[in-house]
């Protein structure tokens, strides 16, 4: 008398194929680290001042840093006119690029696709990156659209007809 033993298949976990909101977040907080630091340097090296980086060590060591100190630091820094263009060439280019998405989305593998799956287009990029504000108008409902939706798109996605994937 033979007796067989029956091994259970593995469980294969697959993720979902859209992304998700926290994958979307954690994507947006690596790009906005990384556009704010190369931000910073390339404002802070092509400043007239020389004493920008001394003076950093000088303030903190003296009488570390106030919030009067703090506010015109970031008005200095993100209320110019080039902190928005970068922020806009930056997703912009990088979305409707061969990779279809920013360094974050890529590091998560996440990508941009329109609809059929296809890479979007510079003009959707701009859609969808300048409709971002419309989801941000009423108390960001726009982004929480995410956790209704069947394609888990925002607000942003539905007006570009566009929807982020996960690889």
């Amino acid at each position: 008398m033979q007796t067989t033993l029956s091994i259970p298949a593995p469980t294969v976990k697959r993720s979902s194929l859209y992304g998700s909101l926290t994958a979307r977040f954690v994507a947006f907080l690596v790009d906005t680290t990384l556009l704010v630091f190369f931000y910073t340097i390339i404002f802070y090296s092509a400043g007239s001042n020389s004493e920008h980086f001394s003076s950093w060590d000088k303030t903190m060591h003296s009488h570390g840093i106030n919030f009067s100190e703090l506010l015109l630091i970031a008005k200095t820094l993100f209320f110019n006119p080039y902190f928005p263009v970068v922020y806009w060439l930056y997703y912009t280019l990088l979305e409707s690029s061969p990779k279809q998405a920013t360094i974050g989305k890529f590091t998560l593998g996440l990508r941009v696709t329109d609809l059929r799956g296809k890479r979007i287009n510079l003009w959707q990029a701009n859609l969808r990156h300048l409709s971002k504000l419309l989801s941000l108008l009423p108390v960001g409902l726009g982004f929480l659209l995410i956790l209704t939706t069947r394609r888990s798109q925002m607000f942003h996605d539905y007006f570009a007809r566009t929807v982020v994937v996960s690889d």
